[in-house]
């Protein structure tokens, strides 16, 4: 384990622009450089290198984040992975933490798993290539698949022998203890007692982690009596199967590149898929995709294609898949084969160039999937059209960005046969099933302000006010100006003017940064930016690069629709907060307001909450002279 004060010795030393410019042809441009972005193609440079701030941020795929982190998403590395590639190039030693006996203990079990894998690994494969029955059975079998010998060899296929205990007794002759095979669910105990291999005459699939290491299996089976036709390792202390992706570590890049992955169901359909030129695909084998795998592809894009099977199974995993995307903020397109076919065996029928045209072509948008899936213009009973619009509308509400959501009412609307008003309405009412948190009122308790049941501008509104507030806090919440005759710090005013209205953050990450810029003032008496950039929380320090990156000279669309207003911040910085701080007041108080007045219109309202209504419209009034007084 890598020390902390090493870490924080390797980020003092590192310069980003040299890590980066290891792999980007950089261009001074004023006190930053520019250069292409190595995560998508462009011919325009929106790749920026910040020195000063020790960051990197793309304007085109908006990837960012400090030297470590372009380590990590270049190269496809761990964490401490990245820190070692940095420690090496600027020659510091790394001197291992000792680990306490338990922790020793699991890392060691972790690694001899990580060893006891990539034996069986290489006994599968040398089975398969160099016996009689891996011959005849395992390599004829992928042979007939249509996979070549470099395929085969490229995805490490495998064979496992039907004699009961073949690998036990080679891997146990090679020096492996039967309970770290067990361990690493390689092979089993029946009711007696007996060992057996557990991938006994099976064509074996490796699985791999992100970054290349052997972890587990998949197996066909060819006997008549196995109780599975297929079968998957067991979950260890390495491999979790709702964290890995079947072919990710071979895909990455070409994903990457590709700005777009397509998602299958099976390991045949991945190998297919890449040995006929189309390498951006990965599989969630053996369990339903997770959102944890979701963000796996999260690193390399945005933009998937689901591609499973139109039977009844493949159609319920499609669906799930979709709203489980959506959630994540992935742009998600279907694409359908042909009846009787999937991936592996579709493209197998055409060449190269016309599979990859066919992928592109047949993609459509989850809506227009889910309208002929659910053949909605063919229906004439009533009752099934409102539930089917139902259907889609929930599917719409499951995306986070308000901004996407109106957008798709907005093209949808007239196929769904519902004004683009309506639709927005209704998407929004779905949308308060799926956001919910507890909701308070400002009081003279000063009781914490939370916000529940987002409605589409409130939510958005204060969302940004709130990212306006951290913004402040993060560049300039060390400075101070003259406030009463005595210094006053930007972070002060801030702190001091949520606290006593009762003031928290609504959106968890938010609250989550502002409570440790608390904790840093505390502990230290500043704010450290970079701390917030190096953090190992990646969520932190992304948003924190973000923040700080974001080029902040404000649009008219900005202060029309946010009502937030920077001017020149660091010569008014006083102004520039107080107008940040009312804000989002204003914005916690609308909010409060709406929510009233919907019920209002349900006729659930009582008579406090009236008296509720006309206290919070004089504090509205209040805050919007204040406000006005501010920008004037």
């Amino acid at each position: 384990m890598i020390p902390q004060d090493t870490i924080e010795k390797i980020f003092d030393t590192v310069r980003v622009e040299e890590i980066v410019g290891d792999f980007v042809e950089l261009k001074k441009a004023g006190v930053n450089y520019k250069g292409r972005c190595p995560f998508h193609d462009e011919k325009t440079p929106s790749f920026v290198v910040s020195p000063t701030k020790g960051i990197y941020k793309c304007f085109g795929c908006q990837k960012g984040g400090n030297s470590i982190n372009f380590i990590q998403e270049l190269q496809g590395v761990s964490y401490p992975e990245a820190l070692r590639y940095a420690a090496d190039k600027y020659n510091i030693e790394i001197e291992e933490q000792e680990l306490t006996p338990e922790q020793e203990s699991r890392m060691s079990a972790k690694e001899s798993q990580f060893i006891a894998t990539k034996f069986a690994s290489e006994y599968f494969q040398n089975v398969l290539w160099n016996t009689s029955e891996g011959k005849a059975v395992g390599l004829s079998y992928f042979k007939e698949r249509g996979f070549s010998e470099d395929t085969i060899k490229k995805f490490q296929l495998g064979y496992s022998p039907k004699k009961q205990n073949s690998f036990e007794k080679a891997a146990t002759k090679a020096g492996y203890d039967l309970e770290i095979l067990a361990a690493s669910s390689l092979i089993g105990k029946n009711e007696d007692g007996k060992t057996y291999d557990k991938f006994r005459e099976r064509t074996i699939f490796t699985i791999h982690s992100y970054t290349g290491k052997v972890i587990g299996f998949g197996g066909r089976a060819f006997s008549p009596d196995a109780k599975s036709k297929y079968l998957n390792s067991g979950e260890t202390l390495i491999y979790d199967k709702s964290k890995v992706l079947y072919g990710l570590n071979l895909s990455k890049q070409a994903i990457s590149k590709a700005n777009r992955c397509f998602i299958v169901e099976g390991y045949t359909d991945v190998i297919s898929m890449h040995q006929n030129g189309v390498e951006n695909v990965v599989s969630a084998s053996g369990t339903a995709l997770g959102t944890q795998q979701i963000q796996l592809i999260k690193r390399s894009t945005n933009n998937v294609t689901l591609l499973f099977d139109g039977d009844k199974a493949g159609i319920k995993a499609t669906l799930r898949s979709i709203d489980l995307c959506l959630k994540s903020e992935m742009n998600v397109k279907i694409a359908s084969f042909p009846d009787g076919e999937d991936p592996d065996s579709f493209s197998k029928k055409l060449s190269t160039e016309e599979f990859q045209e066919y992928l592109e072509k047949s993609g459509i948008n989850f809506v227009d999937y889910l309208i002929e899936l659910y053949k909605l213009n063919d229906i004439n009973d009533p009752t099934q059209v409102i539930e089917i619009k139902k259907k889609i509308i929930k599917s719409i509400s499951e995306i986070p960005d308000v901004f996407s959501r109106e957008e798709y009412c907005k093209i949808y609307h007239q196929k769904l046969g519902i004004e683009e008003v309506k639709l927005i309405a209704q998407v929004n009412k779905a949308r308060s099933m799926v956001v919910s948190s507890p909701s308070r009122n400002l009081s003279p308790k000063k009781e914490a302000v939370k916000t529940k049941k987002l409605s589409r501008n409130s939510e958005d509104k204060l969302q940004k006010q709130e990212e306006e507030v951290l913004r402040l806090l993060l560049n300039y919440g060390n400075e101070t100006f003259i406030l009463d005759e005595e210094d006053e710090s930007v972070a002060a005013m801030i702190i001091n003017e949520l606290e006593n209205d009762g003031i928290e953050f609504s959106t968890p990450i938010h609250n989550e940064i502002y409570q440790e810029i608390i904790a840093k003032i505390e502990e230290t008496g500043k704010i450290h930016i970079q701390s917030f950039i190096n953090s190992n929380k990646e969520n932190i320090s992304s948003l924190a690069v973000n923040l700080v990156a974001t080029p902040h000279s404000i649009s008219n669309n900005w202060e029309e629709r946010h009502k937030i207003y920077t001017g020149l911040e660091s010569q008014k910085m006083q102004k520039t907060t107080k107008k940040a701080i009312l804000s989002l007041k204003k914005g916690v108080v609308d909010f409060q307001i709406s929510e009233l007045q919907k019920a209002i219109k349900e006729e659930t309202i009582d008579t406090a909450g009236i008296k509720k209504l006309s206290e919070l419209t004089k504090i509205k009034t209040q805050i919007a002279k204040l406000l006005g007084r501010n920008i004037g």
